[in-house]
């Protein structure tokens, strides 16, 4: 099932569509979903590294302004 199948969704506004997409992962999210053991020991493994100090971080005013940056 794609987007395409639902041609009354592509003609919604950006802001509702967001709202539709935030319902459905809510709904997805609140089942009993299985995390497989693979992607937790990536959580892992980068939490690792960034609490050693190995990862670039950024500030808040850092990353807004890179968000904000024109094309």
């Amino acid at each position: 099932m794609t987007l395409a199948n639902f041609p009354q969704l592509k003609r919604l506004p950006p802001r509702q569509r967001l709202q539709l997409a935030e319902q459905l992962w809510d709904s997805a999210a609140s089942s009993s979903l299985v995390v497989p053991a693979s992607h937790k020991r990536l959580i892992r493994s980068r939490r690792n590294a960034y609490e050693q100090g190995q990862v670039a971080t950024l500030t808040m005013d850092e990353l807004n302004k890179s968000i904000r940056r024109p094309k």
